[in-house]
């Protein structure tokens, strides 16, 4: 557990200190003021309808779905300026051998295609876009009570209702845009196996990463995930109260209903979490892929001159004495370190792949912060009782 607790904190450390160090001062300044905007807003139009503040807790729930825009914004242009520094700078220079196309390019293609893009997010707001259809069927959203308030309370309401569902589709959108970056990444590590991209040509299979020296694309890999978590994480806590307000209501007056929309919102983010930790861990297995082909041909080659030296070794008849002791003992040697580099490439093969007791901390560690948001709702179920 202990070794779980220094791996997580020192990643979580290196992760802001880079998001930080590869972000300009005026890109943080606009994250920080739209979340200090979108609160201030909120609360005008608490005080302007309602007349006075809400629950602490409704306040914290809003302050964190407000500071989600402004988190997942400063991740988002984290994530594209690293993008370009791992494949430019960090990446091992490939020879192309179809036009200009290189690893950079391919990723470049699918993430930039917009066609593509809008698909995506129009697929990944499905989910929710149904839910809340959900609810106003199941008339959570009464628009005839209206008809009774003042037409001054009415526009102050509509405008209230326009901004609450915008800031939550808002937040929709930019965390689909960093799944979108995470299977991207995926799509084109697959993509770059070809051997146009001369990928192959720049793995070395001796380097201690595990994965051929491509360490930069794992460690962005893992960058993707911790924003797409945390994100996630802060919608999720936007739901601090569900449970216990779930429970009253249920045990005073049945199923109430207003509260299905926020329970089905919470399964989908719990079903993404899960998404995000399948697809790092193809990407991974992707990577891998590309370091044990390799070690694949190395031993290929290996067996074919094992074979020759062997073959040599076994024509030498034991009455052939003009051949010199020395030669016969260099063919038994080369034969000898063949097996060795063998028997050590065959090692490496298996012990090469995308998920070890290193990444699996990684991984555990970066879905941590969901993981205690889930237990925490579970936590009040199991321990609410009812007054």
């Amino acid at each position: 557990m202990r070794r779980i607790y220094v791996a997580g904190k020192i990643c979580l450390k290196r992760w802001r200190v880079l998001m930080l160090l590869y972000l300009s001062k005026k890109q943080i300044c606009i994250a920080i003021t739209i979340t200090l905007l979108v609160f201030l807003i909120y609360c005008g139009f608490i005080i302007t309808i309602f007349g006075s503040l809400v629950e602490l807790y409704d306040a914290i729930a809003f302050a964190l779905r407000s500071g989600a825009i402004g988190f997942q914004l400063i991740g988002i242009l984290y994530l594209l300026s690293q993008l370009n520094r791992v494949f430019k700078d960090d990446f091992p220079s490939t020879t192309c051998y179809q036009g200009d196309d290189s690893p950079y390019t391919a990723v470049k293609r699918i993430l930039y295609n917009s066609k593509y893009f809008i698909t995506f997010i129009a697929a990944f707001l499905s989910p929710f876009i149904i839910i809340y259809t959900i609810n106003f069927l199941m008339g959570n959203i009464n628009l005839l009570s209206l008809t009774s308030i003042s037409p001054s309370s009415i526009l102050s309401r509509v405008l209230y209702d326009i901004f609450i569902y915008g800031v939550i589709f808002t937040n929709y959108v930019l965390l689909g845009a960093i799944l979108w970056i995470l299977i991207s990444m995926v799509s084109a590590i697959g993509e770059i196996k070809n051997a146009r991209y001369g990928i192959y040509d720049i793995v070395d299979i001796y380097c201690p990463d595990r994965v051929g020296g491509l360490s930069p694309v794992k460690k962005y890999l893992f960058s993707i995930l911790y924003v797409f978590l945390m994100s996630i994480t802060m919608l999720m806590i936007g739901h601090i109260s569900l449970l216990p307000s779930f429970i009253t209501h249920a045990l005073g007056h049945g199923l109430f209903r207003p509260y299905s929309r926020a329970i089905a919102e919470f399964c989908v983010l719990s079903l993404f979490s899960i998404l995000g930790v399948v697809l790092t861990v193809i990407g991974l297995n992707r990577l891998c892929s590309f370091c044990l082909k390799k070690i694949e041909e190395r031993i290929m080659g290996i067996n074919e001159r094992y074979r020759v030296f062997q073959k040599k070794l076994f024509a030498i008849s034991p009455d052939e004495l003009d051949i010199p002791e020395e030669e016969i003992n260099n063919l038994k040697s080369v034969v000898e370190i063949l097996s060795n580099e063998r028997e050590k490439l065959l090692r490496w093969h298996s012990d090469c792949s995308g998920i070890n007791v290193g990444t699996a901390i990684k991984i555990f560690v970066a879905y941590i912060p969901p993981l205690v948001a889930i237990a925490f709702q579970v936590f009040q179920l199991l321990h609410y009782k009812p007054t």
